[in-house]
């Protein structure tokens, strides 16, 4: 089952997220979430948040609806999105986060980390906005692209050894990667896909776009 989980981020594109979302089977709002949902014309099928950031009229909206609504209290250890994140790990063999970028780099960064969750559950999880799709990865993965678009590898542990990566302009085989010499940034793809493995460590692989 693929959920959706739209957070209160920056969402710059509509046509592009509702593209995203259309073959969702099952979607989650976080706080503020609503209001992206609402002007996309979707309809939820749960709201999850402390209500800090949602405008009264969206959560009423879907409360005439009859989407189901769970409350939690402003003062508590988890950010709303991660609340999510775990109720969607639950029955979820896929998951796209929405909004979860923007301009509160906390936020952001937190919510990068949270990728290791779909991980620990080998779950497919990712964060797709108009510029950028992001992955976490420990052992592998395969992206897609047009020849010319950009990637990123970033490490997210100290140090990422094993990398190894084929279809790019610039290749790596057996290479190490530590936290203060980003040379992964701005890769391009050589093909339409690109193949990058690691052999320990944690690897951020960012599809980006200016």
């Amino acid at each position: 089952m693929k959920t959706a989980i739209i957070c209160n981020g920056q969402v710059t594109d509509y046509e592009y997220s509702m593209d995203i979302i259309k073959d969702a089977d099952y979607i989650i709002c976080a706080d503020g979430g609503t209001r992206h949902a609402y002007k996309m014309g979707i309809c939820p099928d749960l709201i999850i948040g402390d209500f800090d950031s949602t405008n009264g009229f969206y959560l009423e909206h879907y409360k005439k609806m009859g989407v189901k609504i769970q409350e939690y209290p402003r003062d508590k250890d988890k950010t709303d999105s991660h609340i999510c994140i775990l109720k969607a790990l639950d029955f979820s063999s896929e998951i796209v986060l929405l909004g979860v970028t923007g301009s509160r780099l906390d936020h952001t960064l937190a919510n990068i980390s949270l990728l290791k969750l779909g991980l620990d559950k080998n779950i497919k999880m990712y964060i797709a906005d108009k510029q950028n799709e992001i992955y976490l990865i420990n052992d592998k993965i395969t992206i897609r692209g047009k020849p010319g678009e950009l990637f990123s590898l970033l490490p997210l542990t100290p140090r990422v050894e094993g990398i190894k990566v084929c279809g790019a302009r610039y290749e790596l085989d057996e290479a190490v990667m530590e936290i203060g010499d980003p040379y992964g940034t701005s890769n391009v793809f050589g093909q339409e896909s690109v193949e990058i493995k690691i052999e320990k460590g944690y690897l951020l692989v960012i599809k980006s776009k200016d």
